[in-house]
């Protein structure tokens, strides 16, 4: 599929609401979890419970780019595109920086979409084998926070045993529960039967800016050429936004 239609970018950019809340004041202090082997906690997650999301599929993944930085690509499928019957995979990779090594489990993350900068990304507890827990907060303006909560697993489903236990943990350091999803992992698109797959990283930004930059400016100069010729230049700014140049794969804004 080579041209995305607006509306589904749209449907994008409104997703980034969903997936974390506000709440005033700084960050709430976290304790990270002790001795984090970093090499143990890379791979594959199954997102069990995240705060406010209505994603279905969603999943993490963990690699290392070098001895202080990890990737983390987060996939999943959108229930607004799924109520269109839209097979469709996404994923969104951040970098993920680890300032202090004595400390790994502190992390600062920075999501390509995230004009705000870095936010702490703290894993909280793990096991490596079968659960994690990771905290995602970001302070804006000196009064005003978000924050993001997020229980993980090996495999699609978790124990309600350690579900609540991990809960409870969260809710004696402070971090409400109340307001997080269960994530449906009962039926997923598999990425190489899906016919809509939107990929984004920083590189993938950098090339989208930079060409609807361009045709912002091919309309500029065609201001004067007449209606035709401005026509015709707001048409190529609009298949450059709706397409990456892919015939599997289209641009679009997630969080």
């Amino acid at each position: 599929m080579k041209v995305v239609g607006v509306a589904v970018m749209m449907v994008m950019v409104v997703s980034t609401a969903a997936g974390h809340d506000w709440g005033w004041g700084s960050c709430p202090s976290i304790k990270t979890f002790p001795n984090l082997d970093v090499d143990k906690f890379l791979g594959m997650w199954y997102v069990i419970q995240q705060t406010d999301t209505t994603s279905s599929c969603l999943t993490m993944d963990y690699s290392r780019s070098s001895p202080t930085q990890l990737r983390a690509t987060k996939s999943r499928q959108l229930l607004v595109l799924d109520s269109f019957s839209i097979e469709h995979t996404n994923s969104y990779t951040a970098k993920l920086d680890m300032p202090d090594l004595d400390n790994p489990a502190a992390m600062r993350v920075k999501w390509p979409l995230n004009l705000a900068g870095k936010a702490d990304y703290k894993v909280v507890d793990t096991d490596y084998d079968n659960y994690a827990v990771v905290f995602e907060c970001q302070k804006f303006a000196n009064f005003l926070h978000r924050k993001s909560t997020a229980i993980l697993a090996r495999s699609p489903s978790l124990s309600n045993e350690i579900i609540s236990e991990e809960r409870k943990a969260l809710n004696d350091m402070g971090i409400s529960t109340g307001d997080l999803d269960a994530i449906d992992h009962s039926v997923c698109v598999r990425r190489e039967d899906s016919g809509l797959n939107i990929d984004i990283d920083e590189e993938t930004i950098k090339k989208m800016l930079k060409d609807a930059s361009q045709s912002v400016r091919n309309i500029a100069s065609q201001l004067a050429g007449g209606a035709s010729d401005l026509a015709a230049s707001l048409a190529e700014l609009s298949r450059t936004l709706a397409s990456t140049g892919s015939n599997q794969e289209a641009v679009a804004i997630i969080d």
